[in-house]
């Protein structure tokens, strides 16, 4: 299989190893959030709906709409969406519903405050400070304390437009169903007052700037006509001779005679309001020449003359008291009567002088009088007719903006009022749950897979086979502890029909029967010149049971009457004459190297017939490389061949070291020993691809998962395989 296809077999496999570190992930995840969910307090949320209306209102005029284009209507939307979530808004909330001193969203003591409380603490951060010569805290003041509160409400409220319609929720989550379905139907209800309250205050602003405009046109009209008036007045005489038209003279003569009896009129009504102020009734009387109010008076100064006469605190004296009393309420009704004759009087007679100067300004139009002075009057008379339509049009829209202001309304209207919640809105269990089960399953795959392929070991023959960078052929069976691991190959001898000897005859059975096949691969010429067969044992790292290995498959292969070698090929720490109890005064090592007198191999018999195996002596001082590189341990090889069935070599381990990778370029299979659990697949796979790259063609390489128990690879990581540098000490 390629390294990008997915095997969906291979993964259930994984998933199947890995079940006990996927439900571990599950318990870690999950229990926490049911413990959450059982302990978090159920938080309700109510939800009230407004309707905008986008396009304004106007009662006094229900036809008037404003601009209803689509973009502007939702950008009117979108904005009181934002004046909801406003500060100010949520601040009129807060003092509309005292909401300072509410338990739930008023200001609360903070986690600090509270632990210190429950020490009894809460005094002693002030002692220190005025021990040390600084003020004690100050408690919040109350504009930390709404500030405060305004968090907690906005943080308890949302506010959204339903799509790209006119609606707007508004949403108040809180401990208390009722209590929020209350607070999210103040909520919209203050908004909307405030609405009212803001488009009355602008329409009164508004007002009043015309009022102040309405002044000055009204002022500007007064000093027009004055100035008209004025003119007229100056030029009546010469205008009058000017002028050929004989109804200029009369109209004239009707002026003269309004002004003259309306400046009587007025004097009239001034003497007369100048007597009442001094209660001088009798003058009123005779100004007014009314005879009512002149009997009325009369009386007045008789009860005044009887009542000088009484003694005080009498019963006449307060009998004429009472009468003067409506006396002086009959004279003072029947003086507004008569002052409300002479002012209507008046009014008619100012109608008229007006009435007379419109017609004397229109005959002097209409006559022959000279151009300069038709100018003048008709540049008179064009700014007072504008003064007065300006003042008129002003005056207008004042009183329009009163009556609006009046019977102002809200754009927004609510259309569906918060109702109690029947069940809770957070903590969502069902989504807290799913979430949790989705996160489970996630991480806990994920965890499989980073154990499975860079943390874990390989932990069975399913997972060592999903590996195509070698063929797996087998099992080697936990037997012993790893005190008793030097006595593995001695189970071949001891106890030939147990588990391990069994696994080890299977082993056997699996190199020669992938043997047969790599033979079918080769060319005639390369088969012809090999007749002893070398089969490299190896590992990725350290401990992971290859000698042991080695040495139970060599015996298995002499105890099939096999002329077997083995070959202790680790040169940098020789093992196999401490497994095997033999402590040789030279070896492999003195062999290969140039600069000892050791030329010839010291063979040694095992116990089990058709056995010899060639230890590789003391350590070498030497790069080991060399050594196994040479022409002489080649010719050695060669030799061997002849005189053997099968050649066994013992090898370092990959990874540390090179050797590995020169010996496999003789060898005719590999087989590499996998320590159970204990080596990961990266580690495999690069100690597998490494020697894969050096064999020769048709050589097959081969995976054995050994699960006996024996030194940890992972004494020699501390020093970064420090056995494999020459550190005694390792």
């Amino acid at each position: 299989m390629d390294s990008s296809d997915i095997d969906l077999k291979e993964i259930i496999g994984i998933l199947r190893r890995q079940v006990r570190l996927i439900g571990l992930s599950f318990i870690v995840i999950l229990v926490p959030v049911i413990i959450y969910l059982a302990l978090a307090t159920p938080m309700y949320r109510a939800t009230a709906l407004i309707s905008i209306d986008a396009g304004g209102s106007n009662l006094l005029d229900p036809r008037e709409t404003q601009n209803s284009q689509s973009a502007i209507l939702n950008s009117r939307v979108d904005g009181e969406v934002e004046v909801l979530r406003a500060d100010s808004t949520i601040l009129a909330v807060v003092e509309k519903g005292e909401l300072v001193r509410d338990p739930e969203f008023g200001a609360r003591l903070g986690l600090r405050e509270r632990i210190a409380i429950a020490l009894g603490l809460d005094g002693a951060a002030d002692r220190l400070r005025r021990a040390v010569g600084l003020r004690p805290s100050e408690p919040r003041s109350g504009e930390a304390l709404v500030k405060s509160t305004i968090s907690q409400v906005r943080s308890a409220v949302e506010v959204r437009r339903r799509g790209l319609t006119y609606l707007i929720s508004v949403g108040v989550t809180s401990a208390d169903p009722q209590r929020a379905a209350e607070l999210a139907n103040l909520y919209v209800d203050t908004y909307i007052e405030r609405q009212v309250v803001s488009k009355t205050e602008t329409i009164n602003d508004a007002r009043d700037v015309l009022q102040r405009q309405t002044e000055n046109a009204r002022q500007n009209l007064t000093r027009a006509e004055e100035d008209l008036n004025t003119f007229i007045d100056d030029n009546l005489a010469r205008l009058e001779a000017e002028s050929d038209d004989p109804s200029v003279g009369r109209i004239r003569r009707e002026l003269e005679s309004a002004q003259a009896s309306r400046s009587t009129n007025v004097a009239l009504l001034q003497a007369t309001e100048d007597a009442a102020e001094r209660s001088d009734w009798i003058t009123v009387a005779a100004t007014l020449e009314d005879s009512a109010l002149d009997q009325l008076a009369r009386e007045r100064e008789q009860l005044l003359d009887r009542l000088s006469g009484e003694t005080a605190g009498s019963q006449a004296e307060i009998d004429l008291r009472s009468a003067l009393a409506s006396v002086e309420q009959n004279l003072n009704e029947t003086f507004a009567e008569a002052q409300g004759s002479v002012e209507s009087r008046l009014d008619t007679i100012s109608q008229n002088e007006q009435a007379a100067r419109e017609q004397l300004r229109d005959a002097l139009l209409r006559t022959d009088v000279s151009s300069e002075v038709v100018a003048d009057l008709f540049n008179l008379q064009q700014n007072a007719t504008i003064a007065r339509e300006q003042y008129q049009r002003l005056l207008s829209r004042v009183q329009d903006l009163s009556a609006l202001a009046n019977v102002q309304v809200s754009d927004a209207r609510v259309v569906s009022e918060a109702l109690p919640p029947t069940s809770a809105a957070s903590p969502n269990k069902r989504l807290f749950i799913s979430a949790a089960l989705v996160l489970a399953i996630g991480v806990g795959v994920g965890i499989a897979l980073l154990n499975e392929y860079y943390i874990g070991g390989i932990t069975s023959l399913a997972q060592l086979k999903n590996l195509s960078v070698a063929r797996a052929i087998g099992t080697i069976p936990d037997s012993v502890s790893e005190g008793d691991a030097q006595l593995l190959g001695n189970q071949i001898i001891d106890a030939p029909l147990s588990q391990y000897s069994e696994s080890m005859r299977k082993l056997r059975l699996a190199i020669d029967t992938n043997l047969a096949q790599g033979r079918a691969e080769r060319t005639q010429e390369s088969e012809g010149k090999q007749r002893g067969i070398v089969i490299l044992v190896a590992s990725a790292l350290p401990g992971e049971g290859k000698t042991t290995s080695a040495i139970a498959l060599a015996r298995t292969y002499a105890a099939s009457g096999k002329r077997t070698l083995l070959i202790d090929a680790d040169l940098r720490r020789p093992s196999i004459g401490n497994y095997l109890n033999v402590t040789p005064e030279y070896g492999l090592i003195d062999y290969l190297d140039p600069d000892t007198s050791h030329k010839q191999l010291k063979p040694y018999v095992d116990t089990v017939e058709n056995l010899i195996f060639v230890p590789a002596g003391h350590r070498s001082t030497k790069p080991t490389d060399q050594l196994i590189n040479s022409d002489l341990f080649l010719k050695m090889i060669a030799t061997v061949r002849e005189e053997f069935d099968i050649i066994i070599l013992d090898s370092p381990p990959v990874l540390p070291v090179v050797d590995s990778r020169y010996l496999a370029q003789i060898a005719d299979i590999v087989v590499m020993i996998v320590r159970f659990a204990n080596t990961t697949q990266t580690e495999f796979r690069d100690a597998a691809t490494q020697l894969s790259e050096v064999i020769q063609p048709g050589v097959r390489l081969l995976a054995a998962l050994n699960r006996n128990a024996s030194p940890s690879r992972r004494s020699y990581y501390g020093s970064g395989y420090a056995g494999y540098y020459g550190d005694e000490k390792a």
